[in-house]
């Protein structure tokens, strides 16, 4: 599976910033501001429930999306992934390479639940968060341990494998397919899925209430080091 993800990639990806903003920062757009299409070659050897399970969305939905009434497409041809509107997943997102975050760095604690944002030796930032919660069905959700840099920024995301809207994203690492970073509580289908700071419980990402996330999102640019600890 990790063969597919890495094949051939045709990401258009329009993002409407206004003012003097650096397109590698991304304030909060207008509604209707985001737009993106992803496009895969399917390949000898491919099959579309695989496509369907590596890009979070549903057979149907990516059959609809492709005018398909079964399962079977020819090898080279293209196949539209289908997205929800007004906003992009995580692996949409515009990478850049990584800077230095002006001296600002973030830690978590897995153990204690808690992050702390400095910047230099000044504390600015202390929230309760909650990090990845593996099960027996799903043994690789927690959060890995690690130093990381901010390297994608949306003020809203989609987590179409779960159906989860995930409000100021910041990306910071891979996980397989997908990408792990810091986000506000989700919700689905409009619906707060409340999962408690200060315990366990996520699917693998760092979450914080919505309020606290605002605020790290504002402060922490693109690039911002991030270290996460046992």
């Amino acid at each position: 599976m990790a063969r597919l993800i890495r094949r051939t990639l045709n990401i258009l990806v329009a993002l409407l910033i206004g003012g003097s903003v650096h397109p590698a920062v991304l304030a909060a757009p207008p509604a209707g501001s985001i737009s993106g299409q992803l496009t895969y070659t399917f390949e000898q050897g491919d099959s579309l429930p695989a496509i369907a399970e590596q890009f979070g969305v549903s057979l149907k939905a990516l059959r609809r999306a492709n005018g398909l009434a079964n399962n079977r497409v020819i090898p080279g041809a293209v196949l539209t992934i289908p997205t929800a509107p007004g906003v992009i997943s995580p692996w949409m997102a515009p990478k850049i390479d990584p800077q230095p975050g002006d001296g600002k760095v973030i830690y978590v604690s897995l153990s204690r639940q808690r992050m702390w944002a400095y910047d230099g030796d000044q504390l600015i930032f202390e929230f309760l968060v909650s990090t990845g919660l593996p099960t027996e069905e799903h043994p690789n959700r927690d959060t890995k341990p690690g130093v990381f840099r901010i390297k994608t920024k949306m003020p809203m995301a989609r987590a179409n494998l779960w159906n989860l809207d995930m409000p100021y994203w910041m990306g910071i690492y891979d996980a397989g397919s997908i990408e792990n970073g810091i986000h506000a509580m989700p919700s689905r289908n409009g619906r707060l899925v409340n999962w408690r700071v200060g315990a366990r419980g996520s699917f693998g990402c760092v979450v914080l209430n919505i309020p606290d996330a605002a605020k790290l999102y504002r402060w922490a640019p693109l690039g911002t080091l991030v270290v996460i600890r046992p």
